[in-house]
């Protein structure tokens, strides 16, 4: 059975806006509850447990969990699943509700385990930027764009630097279209949810602002490190992240599944676009990092330095409307936010193949 990646953290409130590092209106709230996994196995054993807090206090014994859909109550905090689907759970505590579910996702495989840690007492990690390229095939300014990218990239060393995502949420005739998150203007470019450039008719003095501005993101050092664990059956694929602590802080946790070789005729009103920009690379097929106004990752919550926390993403892959041929074709973006001031950035960010762990990567 195939399913939507709709792998929720603990309270999401979806608002109706795009933003990616956004801001943090609307994540806090007196009542929250949250859960220890977000997928579990369909086999009546492999369990949830939920906890609840108000204002800061444990409240998991005075409150009751129910099945959202049919207000049917849990046995306690935990819940087992022995059919495969996706179970919304909410939380009352006297006269506290949450309004939105956490989404647990039963699944007819094993859960994957994090992927094996080469170095377990090593905190010292690669850093990379995580590069969003606003673009679309309807857009004709953006090949632009993309040739301040490709001249920036034609640099190995400033191509390593950085992980690449082509978010086409321009118009809905694209092949690789995505409705979210969008940009304020396209062509659009935002490094680390940090840092953003728009369109000029300079493309080469833009790939030297992209090649300073990724140096200057990656020469600090990396505040985690992270592995993924990906196992895939019947078009469903299943990965498990884990993150690693260099500095004590509040992470979040996002994945963003791309898609290479995708064919769209790109628009060009600058006679610069050849064959090759009408094939597409790291196209966005699914961005599962929403939280509350952002995209900037579900809470991962408090991790001191050389401890871990990890998060389970479920993926339907589907051939027909993405025109897949080749699995490997996809990969995936996993990245992770810290605050900073009211928004949130990105600090670390690994490219990871779907047919193989990817393990820390060490310095």
């Amino acid at each position: 059975m195939k399913f939507a990646s709709l792998l929720l953290a603990s309270a999401v409130m979806l608002i109706s806006c795009d933003k990616t590092g956004g801001d943090d209106t609307g994540l806090d709230a007196g009542f929250q509850i949250s859960s220890n996994k977000n997928v579990i196995q369909s086999n009546g054993a492999d369990a949830v447990t939920f906890t609840a807090e108000l204002d800061g206090k444990d409240v998991t014994a005075e409150t009751t969990f129910y099945l959202k859909d049919s207000m049917t109550p849990l046995d306690g905090n935990k819940l087992t699943a022995d059919k495969v689907g996706v179970y919304h759970v909410i939380g009352m505590y006297g006269t506290f509700y949450t309004e939105e579910p956490i989404a647990v996702t039963a699944i007819d495989m094993e859960v994957p385990a994090p992927a094996e840690d080469p170095a377990a007492s090593n905190t010292s990690f690669v850093h990379r930027a995580f590069l969003n390229q606003y673009t679309g095939t309807g857009c004709g300014y953006c090949p632009g764009m993309v040739s301040a990218l490709r001249a920036a990239f034609e640099d190995e060393e400033t191509k390593n630097m950085a992980v690449h995502a082509a978010v086409h949420s321009y118009n809905a005739g694209d092949p690789a279209y995505i409705g979210a998150p969008k940009a304020s203007g396209y062509p659009y470019m935002e490094i680390d949810m940090a840092v953003s450039f728009s369109y000029d008719l300079d493309p080469d003095a833009k790939a030297g602002v992209l090649k300073k501005a990724l140096s200057e993101r990656v020469s600090v050092p990396a505040k985690v490190g992270i592995s993924a664990n990906p196992i895939s059956k019947d078009d469903v694929l299943v990965v498990t992240v884990e993150v690693k602590a260099a500095e004590d802080g509040e992470y979040n946790l996002g994945v963003w599944f791309l898609q290479d070789n995708v064919y769209g005729q790109q628009t060009d009103y600058l006679g610069i676009a050849d064959n090759s920009y009408n094939y597409h690379e790291n196209c966005v097929r699914s961005a599962d990092s929403r939280f509350g106004s952002s995209f900037a990752g579900h809470p991962l919550g408090q991790i001191k330095k050389g401890e871990t926390a990890q998060r389970t993403f479920v993926l339907n892959i589907d051939r027909e409307a993405w025109k897949l041929k080749d699995l490997n074709d996809l990969h995936f973006a996993a990245f992770v936010t810290a605050k900073n001031g009211r928004n949130y950035n990105v600090v670390n960010v690994v490219d990871c193949k779907i047919s193989e762990p990817t393990p820390y990567q060490y310095k």
